[in-house]
C-alpha cells in the first residue's frame, strides 16, 4: 500500500522531536559522564618526546602523553616498526606512559599511533626523524675554543613581530623595566654571528630557550613584578620560547653558527621547572616533584653537607630536595621516570638541533647518581658532546667533586665534562681590583692537585649571576683589562659574558643584565659597531681581540702547562709551555713599570744570550747564565715567547 505523503508540518515535528532527543541523551550522557558512570573519549594535548631516532643508542624510547580521560589507554601503532609496551597511566587519567622500541630500518617519516579506551580512541602523532651528520654537529667544546655567553632577551632584537605573543601583557614589554621581557630574541644572535666572529669567539652559550610563562608575576618580594625573560622558569621542556623565536629558527642560528666556525650551547636546566607548567597542579606521578606547590620544604644552600662524608641525611636531603624559591618546583630525579624523562630530553635537544655542548644549572642539586647517568647517556649516543656543570661555589673542593674524572667518597664518577672555575674567577677579580695581592691567585692555583685534569675547567670572567667587573669597588679599565687576559691564558676553557669587551656595567641581578647597546630599535649608540662606542669602550674591545687572536695563534697558551715563575703583592708572572713553545705571560698592576728577575733553571732549555720577543710590543725580555729577565709594563699584562 502505498505511504502518505508528508506534509512540512510533519518534517517540522520530526525535527523537533529528533532534536530533543538528541538533546535528552546529551544531557544523560554529561549527566553519566559528571557522576563517573560513562567514560569520554581520551584526548591528547601533547606528547613528550614529539619524535626520535632510528638506530639510537637510547631504544626503547619512553613516551609521556598528556591528555584527558585516558584510564585503561592502550597504545597501539598505525605503522609496522614501532612495538609498544610498559604502559602505564596515571591515577587521574591525565598522563600515559608507554615504551617505544623502534627498528634500526625505519626510515624517517610520521608514525602516529592509536591511544583506545572503553570510550574510544583519538591519535598520537609520532615521527621518525632524519639523523644530523656527526661531522659537523655535536662537536664538543675542546681547550682551542672560548665561550661567550649571552641572555638571549637582552643581546639584540632581530625580530620584532614576536615581541607580543597573543597571550602577554602590554606590561610585560618594558625596557626600562629591568625584569621585563626586552625583545631579544634568536635573530638578533644570527644577525650578530659576523660580530662574534671578527672578535675571535668560537662558542655560544645562550640562556635557556626552553618555552617560558609570558604573564607578569606580582609577589610580595623585591623582585616582583617580574617576568620569565631569563628562560630559566620552564613551562614546556620541549618548546622554543614563542619571544625568542621558533625551533627552525633555532636550527638555522646552529647551522649559521657552524658555518661562522662558532659552535652552540644550550642552557639546560633539569633541577627544577616554573611554577606555571601543568605538571604542578596535575603531575604525572605523585612523586614527580619534591614537594607541592603548596606544601614544600625550601632549599636553605647548606652546600657543604653535599661533599661531606659525615652529613647527616635530614641536612642532605633538604638541601636536594629543597626548592631554591616557592617559584621553582624542584624535580625529584631519584624517581626513575623523572630521570628518563629529562635524559631524553637533554639527548632530544642534541639530535633535533645539532648543538655541540650543554650547560646544566645547578647541577650539584641533582643526585650525583643522575649527573652521572646523563652525562653517560650523552657520550654513548654523541662521543664529543660536552657539558659542563653550574656549581656555583668559590670552595675548590666542592667544584673538584663534581667534575668527572675520578670517584668521590660515595664511589660515584659523574664522568661530567668540565664545572666552572668560579674560585678562581672570585681571586681574579679581587686581584684586579685591588682586594687581593696578586700572589692570592697563585695560592688558588694550587689547587689544581684536587682535580684530576684542571685543563678541564671553565673559567670565566663574569656571567648573569654575578656583578659585571666595571661595577665592582676599585675597579678601572686596565683592571678589566688585566682580568680578561688572565682568564683567556691561564689553564682552562675560557668564557666571556656579553658586554664584557666593552666594559658593560651592572651591579647585582638584574642591573648586570642590561641591553647591549645597538641590539635594539632606538637605541642611541650601536656598540657592535667601532664608530658607535667610547673610547675606553674601543680599547677594551680592541684589547679583548688581541688576547683572543694570541690564544688562537699560540698552542700553548690553550693546551700548555702552566708553571709558576714569580708573584708578589703586585705581579704574577707564570708561564704556559706545550711541546712546540714555551709563553711567559706577566701581569703587573701597580703604577710602576717593573723588571723581574728570575731564575733561568725556571724554565730548563732556555739559553743564555737568548733574547725574547714580546708578542705584539716593543718590549724584549733577555735572559743571561743564570737570570731571565723581563719588563712589565705599569698596570698590564704582557706575553712574552720562548722560541
Amino acid at each position: 500500500m502505498p505511504r502518505k505523503p508528508q506534509t512540512s508540518a510533519t518534517h517540522e515535528w520530526i525535527a523537533r522531536r529528533h532534536s530533543l532527543i538528541s538533546r535528552a541523551i546529551v544531557a544523560a550522557l554529561s549527566f553519566l559522564i559528571a557522576a563517573g558512570t560513562v567514560q569520554a573519549s581520551p584526548s591528547v594535548t601533547k606528547v613528550e618526546p614529539p619524535s626520535w631516532w632510528a638506530k639510537h643508542t637510547l631504544n626503547p624510547v619512553r613516551i609521556l602523553i598528556r591528555g584527558t580521560e585516558l584510564q585503561g589507554g592502550r597504545l597501539s601503532s598505525v605503522k609496522r616498526g614501532i612495538r609498544v609496551s610498559r604502559v602505564h597511566v596515571n591515577p587521574n587519567g591525565t598522563y600515559l606512559f608507554a615504551d617505544l622500541s623502534i627498528d634500526a630500518s625505519l626510515p624517517p617519516g610520521e608514525y602516529p599511533f592509536i591511544l583506545q579506551t572503553a570510550a574510544g580512541r583519538t591519535r598520537v602523532p609520532f615521527r621518525i626523524e632524519p639523523p644530523l651528520a656527526a661531522a659537523n654537529h655535536f662537536q664538543g667544546i675542546t681547550n682551542d675554543d672560548v665561550i661567550y655567553l649571552i641572555m638571549t632577551d637582552r643581546f639584540a632584537n632581530g625580530d620584532v613581530t614576536n615581541d607580543r605573543p597573543p597571550d602577554s601583557p602590554p606590561a610585560a614589554n618594558d625596557r626600562n623595566k629591568a625584569r621585563a621581557f626586552h625583545g631579544g630574541d634568536l635573530r638578533g644572535v644570527i644577525d650578530r654571528l659576523p660580530y662574534l666572529k671578527d672578535l675571535g669567539i668560537t662558542a655560544l652559550w645562550l640562556t635557556p630557550w626552553y618555552d617560558n610563562w609570558n604573564g607578569i608575576n606580582y609577589c610580595e618580594r623585591p623582585w616582583c613584578p617580574h617576568t620569565y625573560y631569563h628562560g630559566y622558569h620552564a613551562i614546556d621542556y620541549y618548546a622554543v620560547e614563542d619571544r625568542f623565536g621558533n625551533l627552525e629558527t633555532l636550527r638555522e642560528l646552529v647551522q649559521k653558527a657552524h658555518q661562522h666556525g662558532i659552535k652552540i650551547i644550550q642552557d639546560q636546566v633539569a633541577n627544577h621547572v616554573g611554577s606555571r607548567h601543568p605538571w604542578v597542579t596535575d603531575p604525572p606521578l605523585k612523586s614527580w616533584f619534591h614537594g607541592t606547590l603548596e606544601q614544600h620544604t625550601l632549599n636553605k644552600f647548606n652546600n657543604s653537607v653535599l661533599l661531606s662524608p659525615n652529613s647527616n641525611q635530614h641536612d642532605v636531603r633538604n638541601t636536594l630536595d629543597g626548592w631554591f624559591s616557592d617559584d621553582l618546583p624542584d624535580m625529584n630525579q631519584d624517581d626513575p621516570e623523572v630521570a628518563r624523562y629529562e635524559i631524553q630530553n637533554a639527548l632530544w635537544w642534541v639530535g633535533v638541533t645539532g648543538i655541540d655542548g650543554i650547560r646544566q644549572d645547578t647541577i650539584q642539586y641533582m643526585p650525583r647518581s643522575f649527573i652521572r647517568q646523563l652525562s653517560d647517556a650523552l657520550h654513548r649516543q654523541y662521543p664529543r658532546i660536552w657539558m659542563v656543570g653550574e656549581v656555583f661555589e668559590t670552595d675548590v673542593a666542592q667544584t673538584a667533586f663534581f667534575i668527572g674524572g675520578h670517584r668521590g667518597w660515595d664511589g660515584i664518577d659523574t664522568n661530567l665534562d668540565s664545572v666552572f672555575d668560579f674560585a678562581l674567577w672570585d681571586s681574579s677579580r679581587k686581584a684586579f681590583t685591588g682586594r687581593l695581592p696578586m700572589r692570592a691567585v697563585r695560592d688558588l692555583l694550587k689547587f689544581d692537585a684536587l682535580y684530576p685534569d684542571p685543563s678541564r675547567l671553565t673559567t670565566l670572567v663574569n656571567s648573569h649571576d654575578t656583578s659585571r667587573f666595571m661595577s665592582l669597588p676599585g675597579a678601572s679599565v686596565e683592571g678589566a683589562m688585566m682580568h680578561i687576559a688572565f682568564t683567556l691564558t691561564v689553564r682552562g676553557i675560557p668564557q666571556l659574558y656579553y658586554g664584557e669587551e666593552i666594559g658593560m656595567k651592572g651591579g647585582e641581578d638584574p642591573d648586570n643584565r642590561q641591553d647591549f647597546p645597538g641590539g635594539f630599535p632606538g637605541d642611541q649608540r650601536d656598540a657592535f659597531q667601532e664608530q658607535g662606542r667610547t673610547t675606553d669602550q674601543q680599547r677594551l674591545f680592541d684589547w679583548t681581540k688581541r688576547w683572543l687572536r694570541l690564544r688562537t695563534q699560540h698552542s700553548s697558551l690553550r693546551r700548555g702547562k702552566l708553571i709558576d715563575l714569580f708573584y708578589d703583592q703586585d705581579v704574577y708572572v707564570f708561564a704556559r709551555r706545550d711541546r712546540s713553545e714555551t709563553v711567559i705571560v706577566g701581569f703587573n698592576r701597580s703604577d710602576p713599570e717593573r723588571q723581574v728577575i728570575m731564575p733561568a733553571a725556571t724554565l730548563p732549555n732556555v739559553q743564555p744570550g737568548e733574547s725574547i720577543p714580546l708578542l705584539g710590543g716593543p718590549w724584549r725580555a733577555t735572559v743571561d747564565q743564570e737570570t731571565i729577565k723581563i719588563t712589565l709594563p705599569a698596570r698590564s699584562a704582557i706575553a712574552y715567547r720562548v722560541r
